[in-house]
Formats: C-alpha cells, structure tokens, sequence
C-alpha cells in the first residue's frame, strides 16, 4: 500500500518537460519481465521512439534528434490472426504499477482479451528513460515523448503480420487517460506515422486536462471511438477540463461518448476503498495550461509566470524549454507555486474495478472484433 500511497504524490501535475542528453540517462529495468511471470505469457519487445519537450518539439521535428528505445510486453491469443490488440497504458505511477496488489485490474483484463481474440500489449514509457516513476518530478519523462511512443508502438503493429492494425485499442488512467485522449488526435498522427493508421477505439479514464498543455483546439480522427469515464466525486484531476476538451472534439466529428459516474473518485479500478491523503497536491486553482495551434503555451501560463518573475517573455521561457527543459518544468512550478493555487488533500479509490470489468470488456469486443 506504501507504493500507492506514494504514487498519488504529484500524480497530477503532468507538466512535461524533460532533459534528453544520452549520458543523463540511466535506464532503469523494466517491470514487464516481472509482469510477464505474473500473467504467465509475454514477449518482451522494443520499440523505436524519441524525445521531446513539448508540442513545439514535434511540430518543428526536432525531436528526431533525440532517438530512445522503449520496453512493451506482447501476447497474443491462440491462433493465427490477424488478432486486434489493446494497447494498455500507465499512469505517473510508472510501469510498476501493472504488477501491483493493489490495482488487480490491469492484470485481470488480459485473461478475458486473450480468450475473446484480442492480443495485449503492455507499454513502459518510463524505463528507458531512467524514471521509474514521475509523481515527484515530471521532468523524467515528458508527456509529449509518451505521446510520441504511442504512435512509435502503433507504426510497430503495422508491421507485425499477426495484427490486425484497423482493430487496435488504447486504454489507460489519469496521465495513461490523457495518452488515451491523446490518441485520437490528428495533428499527432499526422506527423509522426502514416496518415492511413489510426487507433480504432480509446478508453480513458480520469485524465488531468488542465494543467498538462492539451491542445486548446483538438482536431479528432474521426475514426477512433472513444468512451471517457470520469468520476464525478472527483477533488484531484476535475472531470470539468476533459469534458470541455471532448466536447470541442464531439463538435468537430469526434465519435466520443462522455461517461460521468456519480460518487466514482480518482483510480477508481483500484482495489481498495476510498481513502483521503492530506498531504496530496491538486491543481486545479491554477491557472488553466494549454497548447495553442502555434505550439506556444497559451497567454494566461505565460502571463502568470511573467507576474511571477519566473520568466520575463515567452521567448525565454520557449528557448528554456529547448535548451534545458528540466529548467524549464522548474520554472513553471515555481510561478504556480508564487501563484498560492497549489492546493492539498485529495481522495483516491473506490474498488470499483470488478463491477467496471463487464463493461469495459464489452466495449472491446463491440469495437476490435465486430
């Protein structure tokens, strides 16, 4: 429990900004091997990737100048294939929490996926780049690169004869949910793999999009369904933000059902009651923190960290994020922090994944295998 306890720690501020110099990293071993002896099957994989600190990185490609190979974990299900294949993905909490006691439910869905047909895969972000987890520091691994491994893993199944690239899936959780959410977005896909692949469904669940740089204006791919749950009882990463989000996406052709469940909090599929932890952080005081179009930080981040003094202009606080991104993270928290927006004690739980399980499995077999 002492590990749970410790993940909700910063868990949602998802500010990504990370320092990407070879000789700074010192991977560390995947849990996936642990992973793989719990759930009895598994190839261990690695899959191309890069690096980036923020959407300004992608947009500009200078992200290619920073190669990095991440761990996953495959299985298939008996048979030939082609089979489907969910793409299951993690929180800040780290890859270690796929093996953890207390969140049975990212082990109990492989059973059940592999006898319905639909092949895993369990993704490590974090490994590779030395961080085992990143609710003390987020600078470890930056979202933007955790996006970009996303679409690395799916340009991977394309090329795996023994998948069925349309009938791929993606779910995860708080910063697992933002990548879920990021998953159907155009502008991403469009520039880091073929314009012909696509996630074919997207289930996430209590993502954090206020304070993590989301696109003010998604642009959807119109062929990814996606079915958000967020839990309304909700005091650590607000449903508000994300339905705002989803809905500008509904409105522009996005296949999105929005899920609001009465009472549910934060990490509601783990294995324990709800629980209260004082000294937890939120966020959502602060100021709002999106990307704009252009790939800037919109103008209220800016303004805040300019009154502040953490910077004296966008520029600067651009060019920090490029040369010394960790600077950069930094920087930003200390204008919130100056800001008094920080706010503590959040409660997490809910034991709700069992009940949750029938559902989500349905969701599955109606979008990868019909």
């Amino acid at each position: 429990m002492f590990i749970k306890k410790i993940f909700i720690f910063f868990a949602c501020l998802l500010i990504s900004l990370q320092a990407f110099a070879s000789d700074e990293i010192k991977p560390k071993k995947t849990p996936l091997k642990k992973l793989s002896k719990q759930l009895g099957n598994g190839e261990l994989i690695k899959i191309n990737s890069y690096q980036t600190s923020d959407y300004k990185g992608i947009m500009e490609g200078w992200y290619k100048d920073s190669p990095i190979v991440v761990d996953a974990l495959i299985t298939y299900p008996e048979g030939e294939g082609p089979f489907p294949l969910l793409l299951i993905v993690h929180s800040s909490g780290g890859p270690g929490e796929f093996t953890e006691s207390w969140l049975e439910f990212m082990r109990d869905q492989q059973k059940p996926l592999l006898e319905m047909g639909i092949a895993t895969m369990y993704l490590d972000n974090f490994s590779a780049r030395g961080a085992k987890h990143t609710y003390l520091d987020q600078s470890k691994a930056s979202i933007w690169s955790t996006y970009i491994d996303m679409f690395m893993a799916l340009d991977y199944l394309s090329k795996d004869p023994k998948i069925n690239i349309k009938r791929v899936g993606v779910s995860g959780f708080s910063r697992g949910g933002n990548l879920s959410i990021m998953a159907a977005e155009k502008r991403l896909r469009d520039i880091l793999v073929s314009k012909d692949l696509y996630f074919a469904a997207s289930q996430p669940r209590s993502a954090e999009c206020g304070i993590t740089g989301m696109f003010r204006n998604p642009s959807p791919i119109k062929e990814t369904k996606m079915w958000y749950v967020h839990g309304l009882a909700e005091d650590y990463t607000l449903p508000g933000p994300c339905v705002d989000l989803l809905e500008k996406m509904q409105a522009k052709g996005g296949d999105i059902k929005i899920d609001l469940r009465e009472g549910w909090y934060h990490l509601f599929t783990g294995n324990y009651e709800p629980e209260f932890s004082k000294k937890t952080q939120y966020f959502w005081k602060c100021p709002k923190f999106y990307t704009e179009d252009n790939g800037n930080p919109n103008k209220e981040i800016v303004d805040m960290m300019i009154k502040n003094g953490a910077v004296k202009s966008l520029d600067e606080f651009n060019n920090l994020s490029r040369k010394n991104p960790r600077k950069a993270y930094k920087t930003m928290f200390k204008g919130l922090k100056k800001e008094k927006c920080i706010g503590k004690g959040v409660t997490e739980g809910g034991n709700h994944g069992k009940t949750f399980m029938p559902e989500y499995l349905a969701f599955w077999k109606e979008n990868l295998l019909n």
